[in-house]
């Protein structure tokens, strides 16, 4: 019961009610989240395309990884920070939708692999893996990442 009474004061604030009424306010936050997940992919197709020795090969994949790394991290903290904008002034809307809660555990899936498998592969010495590994590092942080940016536009779509 604490979560549907903090569901009711959010659709009742009338601060969240600014911002959910507004015809500017939702789309602002949802442009900086778009960006916050293009910012994210971008240096995660970077980083996996080097990880699969395509591009970039005079760079050491390591070195790659550390220079790409606070701009992903930060991508991340952009977009669950403007996710938590959207979502709070109609908090029942996006708990009750399917596509949502999918969307939320790939989020945690992805960002639990990004943050350990991933990053560990992206900053260890190629020597210790072979492209096989490499492969299937590469299509599981991929399938990840693009599958939360699917199932976030799925939401707009199903309920």
């Amino acid at each position: 019961m604490p979560l549907q009474k903090f569901f009711q004061w959010c659709y009742q604030s009338p601060v969240l009610g600014i911002i959910r009424d507004s015809s500017y306010a939702i789309p602002i936050i949802q442009s900086f989240h778009l960006l916050g997940l293009t910012i994210l992919l971008g240096t995660t197709v970077m980083l996996n395309l080097r990880l699969l020795g395509i591009g970039m090969r005079q760079l050491p994949l390591s070195s790659v990884s550390r220079q790409l790394w606070p701009w992903a991290f930060g991508a991340l903290l952009l977009m669950i920070s403007s996710g938590i904008l959207v979502f709070i002034p109609d908090p029942v809307r996006y708990v009750n939708s399917g596509p949502f809660q999918f969307k939320m555990a790939l989020l945690s899936i992805a960002s639990v692999y990004h943050f350990t498998i991933f990053r560990k592969v992206t900053r260890s010495e190629p020597i210790t893996r072979g492209p096989l590994r490499n492969a299937v590092v590469a299509f599981f942080s991929l399938t990840l990442w693009f599958s939360v940016g699917w199932a976030g536009r799925a939401i707009a779509f199903f309920k």
